[in-house]
């Protein structure tokens, strides 16, 4: 009588992935793990267990979980300029296409994404890493705008004196006038409060660029919706959890 032997188990294969995807792969997981738990509660371990490596992998990659929060954050920016420069390269008059950049920031920073990364980026504790990714945006915005500025200057669009003057006065408002109002809003007790501070500023922000760059009133203004209005209380609710 003959006996069959017992199959032995199939060995684990392990599985190898180009490091940009295991990288990109680590970054989906903590941001989400980010997005639904909170930067604060996310730990080095969630995201090693949700990706199925060991914590070698994960330092393979980056030092810490700040590093994480870096390097989702200069993602962010890297999507965010592709869409300025698609934008920039568009149809129309040097005014136009200023306009159409201006609303795909807009468009790309309402998704929550957003939301997540302005909440922690904006952080006392993250003033440091806050100072390091404008100034990487300042750059990549000013490779945007410059181009742009002096196409206006040379088609009318705009009615200056020398473009990388004007250029460095409307980047002062993108981040220096824009970080002081987020300050001022930081500062408010209720949703509505914070929404009026918000929009306000926006729109002043918004009419001094026009009045730097020579254009009619109103040529850069983008209608508030009630998906802004939302959005934006949305914002202030996840600052406040985060602050609580």
């Amino acid at each position: 009588m003959t006996t069959t032997a017992e199959t032995a188990p199939a060995p684990k294969v392990r599985i190898t992935k180009d490091p940009d995807v295991r990288r990109e792969e680590l970054l989906d997981i903590a941001f989400e793990l980010c997005r639904t738990q909170g930067f604060e509660a996310l730990r080095v371990e969630h995201i090693v267990q949700q990706a199925g490596v060991a914590k070698g992998t994960f330092y393979h990659y980056f030092a810490s979980k700040d590093a994480v929060l870096e390097a989702l954050i200069q993602r962010f920016g890297e999507g965010l300029f592709a869409q300025l420069s698609s934008a920039a390269e568009g149809p129309g008059s040097a005014a136009q296409r200023l306009h159409a950049v201006m609303q795909a920031a807009a468009a790309f920073k309402l998704g929550f994404g957003e939301i997540a990364l302005a909440s922690l980026l904006m952080r006392e504790e993250n003033a440091g890493m806050r100072v390091r990714v404008y100034r990487s945006w300042r750059e990549d915005a000013r490779r945007v705008l410059l181009p742009l500025v002096k196409d206006g200057a040379a088609d009318g669009s705009f009615d200056l004196a020398d473009a990388n003057g004007a250029t460095d006065i409307v980047l002062l408002l993108w981040f220096e006038a824009g970080d002081q109002l987020w300050e001022r809003a930081l500062l408010a007790t209720t949703s509505a409060e914070f929404t009026e501070v918000m929009l306000n500023g926006s729109a002043e922000i918004t009419q001094a660029q026009e009045r730097v760059l020579g254009v009619a009133p109103g040529t850069f203004t983008t209608p508030v919706t009630p998906h802004i209005v939302a959005m934006t209380h949305q914002l202030f609710e996840t600052l406040k959890g985060k602050q609580s």
